[in-house]
């Protein structure tokens, strides 16, 4: 299934986590984070791969920063992937500190066989007065250090993006993980 915006988007995973933990309560889009890590026992998740990369870029241009092989068995309907991506320095006042990438594959398990690149997608920093600014771009184009897309042989490309507007400095080394959530059934709630 194409999505035209992001809200349609999170809703039907909004719809999904629902009922996976057979409720019918309202979820908040910057919650689908907690409440996938919430999800009733019997799913699972591993760390599939991980990675220290080194940036320094004041490209407002989306750029290819590094891959991982997360292997093409990941590329499945039943599967969901995050990644974590934090700067290893810590906080750091008024730098890009880390973002948050779920990868629901709606897409394969409607038989698609393209990237993955529809991904709900949190990008922090921490500004100087130090308090947590969160940025969800409604589209692939963020700014930071995030996870781009999946290929269908499960590589995961990582970008890079410096938003000149902001000022928001990305430079030193980042830790990316990623994790592979397995349904506890081996089906898609996104069929």
């Amino acid at each position: 299934m194409a999505y035209s915006t992001l809200t349609a988007f999170l809703t039907d995973c909004a719809d999904a986590i629902r009922a996976k933990k057979g409720t019918t309560a309202k979820i908040v889009g910057e919650n689908i984070p907690t409440e996938i890590t919430n999800l009733p026992s019997g799913s699972s998740y591993t760390l599939i791969a991980s990675k220290e990369v080194t940036v320094n870029t004041t490209s407002t241009s989306a750029t290819s920063c590094t891959t991982l092989a997360l292997g093409s068995s990941n590329y499945r309907s039943d599967k969901i992937i995050y990644v974590k991506i934090r700067d290893k320095a810590g906080k750091r006042a008024g730098y890009f500190y880390g973002s948050d990438t779920f990868f629901f594959n709606y897409q394969k398990a409607n038989g698609a066989t393209s990237d993955l690149t529809s991904a709900a997608r949190a990008i922090h920093r921490y500004s100087t007065s130090n308090v947590w600014y969160t940025y969800i771009p409604s589209t692939t184009n963020g700014y930071g250090v995030y996870g781009y897309s999946i290929k269908s042989n499960g590589t995961l490309n990582i970008y890079q993006r410096y938003n000149s507007n902001s000022s928001l400095t990305i430079n030193g080394t980042y830790v990316i993980e990623a994790f592979v959530l397995n349904t506890d059934d081996g089906t898609s709630p996104y069929a």
